[in-house]
This record gives C-alpha cells, sequence and structure tokens, in this order.
C-alpha cells in the first residue's frame, strides 16, 4: 500500500512539475470567444488591425495559439479580408507562421495562393517556409505555390529597385527657351480641308 501512495504522489508531482515548467498551448475557450467577438464585430476595414492588436496583446507563449484563432475568425466573419488579416497575422508573429498558414488554408482552401501571397508579402524572409507548409497541406498545388512565391520576390525586387531612385519621375528642360520653342504640329491637319476625312 506504501508503495501505490508513493508511485501516486511520485507521479502527481511530476505532472505538476511538468505543468509549470512547460509554457500554456492553448487559450481559454473563453479568451477565445472574446478574440472572436471583437473581430466579428469589427468593421471590414479595422480587421487587420483588430487580428494584429489581439496577436500582439496576447503572451509570447499564447501567440501562436491566440494567431490562429484571431485568423479564423476574421476569415469566418469577413472572407473579403484573407490577404489582409493573413499579412496583419504574419507581421505580428512571424514565428507562428505555420499555424497561421494551416489555419488559414483550412478556413478558406479556396483562397490558396492569395494565403500563400499574402503570408509571403507579410514575412518575406519566410517565404520558403511558408510555400513548404501550404504545398504540405496541399501536395497537388505546390508548383503554383512556388511560382507564386517567386512572384511575390519579384514584385519585391521590382519595389527595392523603384525605392533606390526615391520613386519619383524627374522631366529634364533641353534647355530650349519656351518662346523659341517650335509650335506643336497637328499631323492630321490636311491644308485645303478636302481629305476625304469626316
Amino acid at each position: 500500500m506504501k508503495t501505490s501512495i508513493l508511485k501516486t504522489v511520485s507521479i502527481g508531482a511530476i505532472a505538476a512539475s511538468a505543468a509549470l515548467l512547460s509554457p500554456a498551448v492553448a487559450v481559454s475557450p473563453e479568451v477565445a470567444a472574446v478574440i472572436s467577438k471583437d473581430i466579428a464585430s469589427s468593421k471590414v476595414v479595422e480587421v487587420p488591425a483588430a487580428v494584429a492588436k489581439a496577436i500582439t496583446s496576447a503572451s509570447k507563449e499564447d501567440r501562436s495559439v491566440v494567431a490562429t484563432t484571431a485568423v479564423v475568425a476574421a476569415i469566418k466573419s469577413h472572407p473579403s479580408t484573407v490577404a489582409a488579416t493573413v499579412t496583419a497575422a504574419v507581421k505580428a508573429a512571424p514565428e507562428a507562421v505555420d499555424a497561421i498558414v494551416n489555419a488559414a488554408l483550412e478556413v478558406a482552401p479556396n483562397s490558396a495562393l492569395t494565403i500563400v501571397s499574402a503570408a509571403a508579402e507579410g514575412a518575406p524572409e519566410r517565404a520558403d517556409q511558408i510555400a513548404a507548409v501550404a504545398s504540405k497541406k496541399m501536395p497537388t498545388r505546390a508548383a503554383s505555390f512556388e511560382r507564386e512565391v517567386a512572384s511575390v520576390r519579384g514584385r519585391r525586387l521590382v519595389s527595392a529597385a523603384a525605392g533606390l531612385t526615391s520613386g519619383q519621375v524627374q522631366q529634364t528642360s533641353l534647355g530650349i527657351p519656351s518662346s523659341a520653342a517650335p509650335a506643336p504640329v497637328n499631323s492630321y491637319a490636311v491644308s485645303g480641308g478636302a481629305s476625304g476625312r469626316p
């Protein structure tokens, strides 16, 4: 009898210490309901900000779970915000990109390319990881995910190159004074008025 009591106490002590040492892996149903309600009641234009706020206000241990909860709530209540929601979530918690992409693909599989593109825009340094996660979830679409990530990289390179030239187009003068500039020529004008055209 002493042995069974000792085993029970030992197992209980091990379980208690494991619970204290391991970070929380889930938020309470009440917290999830509050997050979902807050996001569902947001206006469409405010959804990405609400998602980002929910994620950044969560503890580091809960960020992944809060991010997936927020993304799922946003996509279900405001399907038109899929791209903005995923981008905001990935920017707020880049370490949870796998969970975010998986959750978004689960809720909106028909928006898979949009989700991959938005996630890659939000966390460009994790673009390959995003394509791999999406490809694992939907293996038949792996090639299209790779193309989408390559497209995002291309757009970012063009943007970066445009940023190097400051993005402003400057017109230069030819050095001809305006009074000496030739008058514009109307190439459709025909002398005599008998051109045969209306």
